[in-house]
């Protein structure tokens, strides 16, 4: 063995102390270096499966708070509709009831006007009947009195019509 490193021209000696060496450096990084390094590593990864826990975790409570905000929504949009239809039909309620009370008002007056009316029209006819009565009186005591010719009679015809229509006024 001496001959072929001889030949190369190798250190056959100094090549033994770098393989022990290199062995105990390496047995002294894998304890020193490596085992930190890869628990380092694991740790790291063991704080991103962690974090994505996290995250998954954050995303079902999301998913959970926006089908509680929809469910919410939903209720609260199903109570504005009911209120708004208790409202609806409690403003048709007021306006029927304020339509019948104008109704029975106006029957109401109604009645009072034809009473008055009727009272106008009784008071005038016996104004009317009263007059006409004592206009028949005086026309029958003139006739009585004297007999009167043709334009004395038309006379006293239109004094009566005139005066009628004076007093009806």
């Amino acid at each position: 063995m001496e001959a072929i490193a001889g030949t190369l021209g190798l250190n056959v000696p100094g090549l033994i102390w770098h393989a022990i060496n290199f062995v105990v450096l390496l047995v002294l990084l894998q304890r020193v270096l490596y085992r930190p390094v890869v628990g380092m590593l694991d740790a790291r990864a063991q704080r991103v499966r962690d974090s994505m826990e996290q995250a998954e975790q954050a995303r079902r409570a999301a998913e959970q708070a926006e089908a509680d905000r929809q469910t919410l929504l939903a209720e609260t949009r199903r109570e504005a509709e009911q209120i708004r239809a208790r409202a609806d039909e409690q403003a048709k309620r007021i306006l029927a009831d304020a339509e019948a009370r104008a109704q029975e008002r106006q029957r109401h007056i109604e009645q009072q006007a034809e009473e008055s009316a009727r009272q106008i029209e009784e008071r005038v006819m016996a104004q009317v009947r009263a007059q006409l009565a004592d206009l028949v009186v005086t026309a029958v005591d003139r006739v009585t009195r004297g007999v009167l010719d043709a334009n004395a009679q038309r006379g006293l015809v239109q004094q009566f019509l005139t005066t009628t229509t004076d007093r009806a006024r």
